[in-house]
């Protein structure tokens, strides 16, 4: 009995030992099988297929390499799904790879056999029909394509718009991204809104791009494609909708031909536009302006169917009344359904060099009207300002008030009714000469303060030679000052070199380093290193370390120059690195 139970258990042990084993068998590697399988083999140019690829297997991280089937088609998605079973003594047990495709040409295309670890799959031959156009009109869902021109200058903006209509309810709308060779894309707008077609009301998706062709000839727009799901019928009144089939539509290719240049046009004056616009704003009244004294000024361009890096920069005429200290332009663009609006900002640091009249003169930009077909431009008029005095020349009025006053009228004699009182009253001797002391100490005072203005005219002379060098260096200082707060290393730099002309004539400055061998010993360490990484800051990119302006300027302004001690100084330093020149 024991014997019968002992052979029954073995046998029930054996069997579920096989069933087991022939199951880890049939999932494992060395039986794996790989097998290709599409929905369809024949589609229309601007539908899908879904391609599923099994393997008889649990794959948990790799996938096979899906670079072959790029050639013809696009890999719009790709999911995995596993799935083990175990039914009446019978397992299954593999890993699907379901891959949306979509065809990127007409014909007979071949999908390849695709290698997994040790397995190849089978090929499978698809079939791609054009769409037909003409039954665009009416479907659920297709694209239109328009352009607003069919021909324009090199660099000037086309406006390309894609529209999507559908008439059935979709969901994760996509678009792929336009590229066009030899043209700046720029996405404007998009729009939605409806429209009824027939008897058909459409929701329609609109994607306005500006196109800025870079070349002459022709320029082709290729076809790219917007892709969506379906919403399931079953989950119309659901609160969660389920995707249902991927739908591809293609929009059209155009050609445009792109004309070039006029030949009369001077290329920094070729800035193809529907409107230019010029626009001026001041820092401060102009009733204000004093000499020495910086304003600033900005003016705006304005360009339809510009970027703000196609406005040319604005050619302003120097003059001897004034000095102009420019800035870094700004650089800005607007977007709109109707294209892109570009904007320059350029602003100037103006300051008087005399006081009285002086002129700006006329600022005019020339640009190519693309609604007329013409050259045009666009103008700010002349301006007179009224510059006053700077406050430094008011020393001299000042000076003139407290002038000492002209004592060479006064006379040291005595008075009628001193001389009467003496003679009726007889002084005697001792009176008479407290008098005459007292006449003598008036007289030596006299003679002291009619020295005075000699002296104060002397002082007042040497004062008039060094106060138009002071005031050089204070509009100098304020200059680098200006600079420094506009972030304008540049302009930082030129105002420096500026100040280091007025500060140190004799040196004739015509670099940084220059400078340096001008200063005091105690100076000249530090000045040097913000120097250097001022050149660095500029011209390289490798510098980490910025440079110090506002410690810049304090050094400059406790820099003990010839022009602030009104005499030529004789002692310059040698340069510490002669070797190094940063100018």
């Amino acid at each position: 009995m024991q014997t019968i139970l002992n052979s029954i258990t073995w046998r029930k042990f054996s069997g579920g030992f096989l069933t087991l084993l022939l199951s880890l068998t049939l999932s494992s590697p060395g039986w794996a099988k790989l097998t290709a399988t599409a929905d369809r083999t024949v589609l229309d140019s601007n539908e899908t297929l879904q391609l599923t690829l099994r393997y008889d297997a649990q794959v948990l991280t790799s996938e096979p390499n899906f670079d072959v089937l790029q050639r013809d088609f696009k890999i719009l998605s790709n999911n995995r799904q596993q799935q083990y079973s175990n039914i009446n003594g019978r397992s299954e047990s593999y890993t699907d790879w379901k891959l949306t495709l979509a065809p990127k040409r007409l014909g007979k295309l071949l999908i390849p056999s695709i290698k997994f670890k040790k397995d190849i799959s089978n090929a499978i031959q698809i079939t791609v029909r054009k769409a037909s156009p003409s039954n665009a009109t009416g479907q659920p869902v297709y694209t239109e394509t328009m352009v607003d021109k069919s021909a324009v200058y090199v660099q000037e903006q086309l406006l390309l718009t894609h529209r999507l209509y559908t008439s059935i309810q979709l969901t994760d709308l996509s678009i792929e991204e336009l590229k066009i060779p030899g043209a700046i894309v720029q996405n404007v707008s998009q729009n939605q809104f409806r429209k009824r077609i027939g008897s058909k009301d459409y929701i329609v998706v609109e994607m306005t791009f500006a196109v800025f062709p870079q070349a002459s000839g022709k320029l082709d727009i290729p076809a790219i494609a917007i892709s969506a799901h379906q919403v399931a019928n079953n989950s119309q009144n659901s609160f969660f909708r389920s995707r249902g089939n991927q739908l591809v539509r293609n929009t059209q290719s155009k050609v445009i031909n792109v004309m070039a240049k006029p030949a009369h046009i001077a290329a920094d004056q070729w800035m193809p536009s529907s409107q230019v616009q010029l626009n001026q704003q001041w820092s401060s009244n102009l009733d204000q302006l004093v000499v020495g004294e910086p304003i600033t000024r900005t003016i705006t361009i304005s360009a339809k169917g510009l970027t703000g890096a196609q406005i040319q920069p604005l050619n302003l005429e120097p003059s001897s009344d004034y000095k102009v200290y420019p800035d870094q332009a700004q650089l800005d663009e607007q977007v709109a359904a109707g294209g892109v609006s570009g904007i320059r900002r350029e602003s100037f640091a103006l300051v008087p060099n005399r006081q009285g009249k002086i002129s700006l003169p006329k600022i005019s930009v020339r640009w190519w009207d693309t609604v007329h077909q013409r050259m045009q431009t666009a103008t700010l008029e002349a301006l007179e300002l009224n510059v006053g005095p700077a406050a430094a020349d008011s020393t001299a009025a000042l000076d003139s008030t407290l002038a000492p006053i002209d004592m060479a009228d006064i006379s040291p004699v005595q008075s009628i009714e001193q001389q009467s009182l003496l003679e009726s009253t007889g002084a005697s001797r001792l009176i008479q000469f407290s008098l005459a002391l007292n006449a003598l100490l008036l007289a030596l005072v006299a003679a002291l303060l009619l020295k005075r203005p000699k002296v104060a005219t002397r002082k007042s002379a040497n004062n008039s030679q060094t106060d138009s060098p002071r005031l050089k260096l204070k509009q100098q200082l304020k200059a680098i000052e200006i600079a420094a707060g506009k972030e304008d290393l540049a302009a930082v730099r030129e105002a420096i070199l500026a100040w280091g002309r007025c500060a140190f004539p004799e040196g004739k400055i015509k670099t940084l380093n220059e400078i340096t061998q001008f200063c005091s010993e105690s100076a000249d360490p530090q000045l040097w290193e913000q120097f250097k990484l001022l050149d660095q800051n500029l011209y390289t990119r490798e510098s980490s370390e910025k440079a110090d302006i506002k410690l810049l300027i304090n050094i400059l302004k406790k820099l003990d120059t010839p022009a602030v001690k009104g005499k030529t100084s004789t002692n310059g330093l040698k340069p510490l690195y002669p070797t190094d020149n940063i100018g």
